[in-house]
């Protein structure tokens, strides 16, 4: 058995970036990472399953139209990735994991210009006033805003029992996202 966080973390990005916000039909075609970077949970424990034909996550960024933004990280990762993800707009992933103590946090950033108001349970407030909305779910815990023109999704979460569970509140959530540069 083999359980993906990557694959948690592209369905969750892709109905909140690409539909969730919006009452648009969308298509399943896209959502898609480029690389298959991701941490993973085996029959022997965490791996994480890098994409030798994947650029650096430093040559990854500079792909992208606009300035990506990181996180203050709460925890030293052992692994960082970056993909790119397929959509009509830019959009990247960047994932920083701790396979020592099984958690990671995802940022997933875009240039989407959908505008519709967001659907999902409003969330707290970062430290600058941005609204956010709660998109969490028994296996990661998430929070979704806009902020200077891109699209921002937060998620966290961690292992337990071989299963992924959510690692963050929203408000712990809100107070990494605030810290975003």
């Amino acid at each position: 058995m083999y359980k993906l966080s990557g694959i948690i973390g592209l369905l969750l990005c892709f109905s909140i970036l690409a539909g969730c916000s919006s009452d648009k039909v969308t298509s399943a075609e896209y959502g898609k990472a480029v690389n298959r970077t991701h941490m993973g949970i085996t029959s022997d424990g965490l791996k994480w399953d890098q994409d030798r034909n994947a650029p650096s996550f430093e040559d990854t960024l500079k792909q992208m139209p606009f300035k990506v933004k990181q996180i203050r990280l709460p925890f030293p990762p052992t692994q960082t990735a970056a993909s790119i993800i397929e959509a009509p707009f830019d959009m990247i992933q960047l994932t920083y994991a701790d396979l020592e103590n099984g958690r990671q946090l995802i940022l997933v950033e875009s240039n989407s210009q959908d505008t519709s108001k967001p659907k999902g349970k409003s969330g707290p407030k970062l430290r600058n006033g941005t609204p956010t909305w709660i998109q969490s779910d028994s296996h990661t815990s998430a929070l979704y805003w806009r902020e200077d023109g891109l699209t921002y999704l937060l998620m966290s979460n961690q292992v337990n029992d071989k299963d992924f569970i959510p690692l963050f509140s929203p408000k712990d959530l809100a107070l990494i996202a605030s810290t975003i540069q």
